[in-house]
Parts: structure tokens; C-alpha cells; sequence
């Protein structure tokens, strides 16, 4: 998909229909152009192009890319490779067993359809692809560079593989999906910069179908060794090591709560399900005994002293 100019009708088909492609900042739906080179939100007319196979859906709209100085000695996805290179040499894990374990957590069929959030380089897409023979993986992340590499670089290994690739630029922060889009979402790296845990966390959980479950997985030295001195050192030379699980931001209809740290306990995995309604606590039952009541009336009577108090 992503080495053609435009969509082909088969595409345009299925990305017509499936998953659907919202307007990023209202939500609305968007139409596909009868030649596949861009996506538009007809009440605002707002067009999002594609290239390469890639629409970008990022909001807020990105500035036009221009030569400036890198940053880098290399170009970004080589940076990034050797990075994760790096991380997994230095804290003693294997990378193709972490990403499995964190997918096994996604209970996925094979025809689920899953969104890998801030895909980069596509090293968690390559094995999600092999689970979903029969399903849709649809990948994002809010750097064009990364996604064009890792389109390229999965189409060229790609041969025979069944699995409905969708690409697309995303700000996690404005997921360009409609509600219950997916049965699973993943993101594996990547969230400790999305610079808003409880919009990411919310977003996530949107976009997932009841019953359906999100992996939150990155950085995060576990509480427990920060006072050592390697914790220090880790800390030190990585400040994202500083991170926690963003368990305060989860949803109240979020089930099955799992956490765990990986690879040195030097990374967090998150996962929960998504429920269609908060756990089911009876806060009308009475409690047996003199002071009687229930735990909504004590509350109440709680709430209604602290408000006399501060009347006085």
C-alpha cells in the first residue's frame, strides 16, 4: 500500500468503509476523493493528503516541512533503531520476546482489528502483522519520517502476508478515529512523550470497542530501585527512565487492571480492559451496626459537615 502514489480501488474501498477515518479535531467523518489523493471533512472542507499511501491526519496541522539543520548525525529512524539497540543491550533483554509478551496481553483473534499507537519505526507493527492473517492493523505515529520507513520497510517483507495494513500520520493526542474502532490498541514506546498521559489514556480508550483491551508500555524505572545507585546513574542518563504507569488516569470503566515491568524493570507495561460501565458497587446497601447508614448516606452527612464547617 504504501509504495503507490494513490489508493487503489480496492483500497479506497476498504478505507472507505473500514476503519473509519475521522476528523481529527470534530470528530466528523471524513470522504475519501475519487482518485485516492486526499481525505476531506466536508462541512469544514478541511483536506488531509495522502502520499505514498500515507495520509496525514495529524492535528494540530503540522508547519511545511523545510530543510533545516539537523538535529541528528543520522536520519531519524536510524537514530531510533539505535537507540532501542542500545536499551535492550544495556538493560539484558531480548526485543522480539518483549514485544511478543506485550502483544500476547492484546488476547487477539485473527481477525481482530488493532491500532498500533506511535508505531515508529514499525517493529511492533512487523509482529502484529503475523497475528492478524485475517484482520486490520491500522499504524500511526506523528512523525512522517518513521512512517514512511517503516511502510517501506514492512511492504518489502511483506510477501504473502494476508493482514490489511492502514497507515496513517496521528497526534495520539487527536486519534483521527471514529468511537469503537478497534478491538485493541497498543502502544509500545512512545506515550512518556505524548505530553498528555490523561488525553492519551482517554483517547486510547475511545477509540476501543467494549470488551476490547489497551497495552500501555515505555520507560519507567520501577519505584522500588530509584534510591540505588544504578538507579540514580539510570535516571541520570535517561530522564523518560523517571516516568510511572499512568495508572491515575485510567478510565473508570477500565477492567482487568494489569501491571508489570519489563527488560530490568526498567519498563512499564500497563494493560487493562475496557468495560461497558464502572464495577457495580451496591454504595446503597446498610452497614449493620449502631452507626448504621450506607456509604452514600455517610458520605453525604460527611460532605454536609465539612460545608457547615467552612460556613462558620
Amino acid at each position: 500500500m504504501a509504495s503507490k502514489s494513490t489508493y487503489s480501488d480496492a483500497t479506497c474501498e476498504l478505507l472507505g468503509a473500514y476503519p473509519a477515518f475521522v476528523d481529527p479535531l470534530n470528530h466528523l467523518p471524513l470522504r475519501l476523493s475519487a482518485d485516492g489523493a486526499f481525505w476531506e471533512e466536508p462541512s469544514s472542507r478541511a483536506i488531509y493528503l495522502v502520499q505514498s499511501g500515507i495520509t496525514d491526519l495529524r492535528h494540530p496541522r503540522m508547519p511545511r516541512e523545510e530543510p533545516q539543520v539537523s538535529r541528528f548525525d543520522r536520519p531519524l529512524p536510524a537514530v531510533a533503531e539505535a537507540h532501542l539497540n542500545w536499551t535492550f543491550h544495556a538493560f539484558g533483554g531480548d526485543e522480539t520476546e518483549l514485544r511478543s509478551h506485550v502483544i500476547d496481553k492484546l488476547d487477539l483473534k485473527p481477525d481482530s482489528v488493532v491500532l498500533d499507537n506511535g508505531c515508529g519505526t514499525g517493529a511492533t507493527t512487523r509482529l502484529l502483522q503475523d497475528r492478524l492473517p485475517q484482520g486490520v492493523l491500522c499504524n500511526g505515529d506523528i512523525s512522517m519520517d518513521l512512517l514512511r520507513y517503516a511502510a517501506d520497510r514492512i511492504a518489502a517483507k511483506s510477501d504473502g502476508a494476508t493482514c490489511r495494513m492502514v497507515w496513517c500520520g496521528a497526534n495520539a493526542l487527536h486519534l483521527p478515529f471514529a468511537d469503537n474502532s478497534f478491538d485493541a490498541v497498543v502502544c509500545l514506546g512512545g506515550f512518556n512523550q505524548f505530553g498528555d498521559a490523561p488525553r492519551a489514556v482517554a483517547e486510547m480508550t475511545r477509540v476501543t470497542r467494549s470488551g476490547g483491551r489497551v497495552v500501555i508500555a515505555d520507560e519507567g524505572l520501577a519505584p522500588w530501585l530509584r534510591h540505588t545507585l544504578t538507579g540514580k546513574m539510570v535516571l541520570n542518563d535517561n530522564p523518560l527512565m523517571a516516568h510511572e504507569p499512568p495508572l491515575a488516569h485510567l478510565p473508570e470503566v477500565a477492567l482487568e487492571v494489569r501491571l508489570e515491568w519489563l527488560l530490568g524493570h526498567a519498563f512499564y507495561c500497563l494493560d487493562y480492559r475496557v468495560g461497558d460501565a464502572p464495577p457495580a458497587i451496591d454504595v446503597d446497601l446498610h452497614h449493620v451496626g449502631l452507626r448504621g447508614g450506607s456509604m452514600r448516606s455517610r458520605y453525604e452527612a460527611a460532605i454536609f459537615t465539612r460545608t457547615a464547617e467552612d460556613v462558620v
